[in-house]
């Protein structure tokens, strides 16, 4: 599976995206289950459900699900970062002839104009007042997402190091296959 394998040069958008779509969707989870949770207490007061046989308060219900639903602050990263070191070791696998060099480094300059305009499209959904206050909880993501072009030339710079060094041992390790 991996022996012909001969290219890799679409993974840097594949990381702009899925990382732009983790960060989205996760938000949305964080901000429908804060939204969910104060509609409940606002349109059910302060019911409680509990019985002697069942405990249904809108706190230990939902709450509990807003409570998982922090964990995607932290997932989101590290779903980030792994993506990260898989173009490192994708690059790594991948056996290229040196010809390519010149049309990866155009893919890598395509890739950062598009990560502008993902970055500034990003910043305006963080800065939306309805959305400030769940986006705040992404650090890491909002860092990564809101500096993107910076991070898509170290990441298709070091990816094209790793691929294109490792060029001439493919050849030798191929042959003992």
């Amino acid at each position: 599976m991996l022996m012909n394998k001969k290219g890799d040069f679409v993974g840097i958008f594949v990381f702009m995206i899925f990382a732009l779509i983790i960060v989205l969707v996760s938000a949305i989870f964080i901000y429908i289950g804060g939204e969910t949770q104060d509609q409940l207490k606002a349109s059910l007061g302060s019911m409680d459900l509990a019985t002697e046989d069942v405990n249904a308060t809108i706190d230990d219900t939902f709450g509990d699900v807003n409570a998982a639903y922090g964990g995607l602050y932290w997932i989101s990263i590290f779903v980030i970062v792994g993506m990260i070191l898989g173009i490192f070791i994708g690059s790594y696998l991948v056996t290229t002839k040196p010809v390519f060099f010149l049309p990866y480094i155009f893919m890598v300059i395509i890739a950062v104009v598009v990560s502008v305009g993902i970055s500034n499209a990003y910043e305006q959904i963080v800065n939306n007042p309805t959305l400030a206050s769940t986006f705040a909880g992404f650090v890491g993501a909002n860092f990564i997402l809101l500096h993107l072009p910076i991070w898509v030339s170290i990441i298709g710079m070091t990816g094209g190091i790793i691929m294109f060094a490792r060029m001439g041992k493919g050849q030798e390790v191929s042959y003992y296959g």
